[in-house]
C-alpha cells in the first residue's frame, strides 16, 4: 500500500510539473513590446533604444527593434551617404527563429538575423513573469542585462 501510495504522489508531482511547464510556454505565446532595457552594469538604455516587439507562437519567435526618433530622410536608400544609412540602422535589431522555455529557461534558436553573424547561435536567458510583464535576464552573473516586456492586447 506504501509503495502505491508514494507511486501515486510521484505521477501526480510529474503530471503537475508537465503542467506547469505547459502553462509557461502558453504564457509566452503572444506579441510583446518592450518597456525597459538595463545594461550590463544594470543601468537604464536610453529610452530611443528600448522599443522592441517580440512574437512567440508555437515554438517560434520573431523580434524586431528599431529606435525612436530615427531621422527621416527624403532620398533613396542609394543616393544616401554612408553617415546616413548608419544613422538609419544604427541601434537597430530583426531576428527570428526557434525558441524553447525549460523551466525559467528561454532559448533562442536564431535561423536569420539582420546580422548574419548571429544566425546559428543560441540567445539563452532567464525568463520569470510578473503578472502580464515578461522579465528577461541574461544567466550570467557578469552579464546582468535585463529586458522587461508587457503584453500586447
Amino acid at each position: 500500500m506504501r509503495n502505491q501510495s508514494a507511486g501515486t504522489v510521484i505521477v501526480i508531482l510529474a503530471l503537475a510539473m508537465a503542467d506547469v511547464a505547459h502553462a509557461q510556454a502558453r504564457s509566452l505565446t503572444g506579441a510583446w513590446k518592450r518597456i525597459s532595457l538595463r545594461d550590463s552594469s544594470a543601468h537604464p538604455l536610453p529610452p530611443r533604444v528600448v522599443p522592441s516587439f517580440a512574437v512567440f507562437a508555437d515554438g517560434y519567435f520573431s523580434q524586431s527593434s528599431i529606435p525612436a526618433g530615427r531621422p527621416k530622410i527624403a532620398k533613396s536608400l542609394k543616393d544616401m551617404s554612408k553617415e546616413e544609412i548608419v544613422s538609419l540602422i544604427e541601434d537597430t535589431s530583426a531576428w527570428s527563429g526557434r525558441y524553447t522555455l525549460d523551466g525559467t529557461t528561454l532559448t533562442r534558436t536564431i535561423v536569420s538575423d539582420l546580422d548574419p553573424s548571429g544566425e546559428g547561435t543560441k540567445f539563452v536567458q532567464v525568463a520569470r513573469f510578473a503578472g502580464d510583464t515578461l522579465i528577461l535576464n541574461s544567466p550570467n552573473r557578469a552579464n546582468r542585462t535585463e529586458a522587461r516586456f508587457v503584453r500586447v492586447r
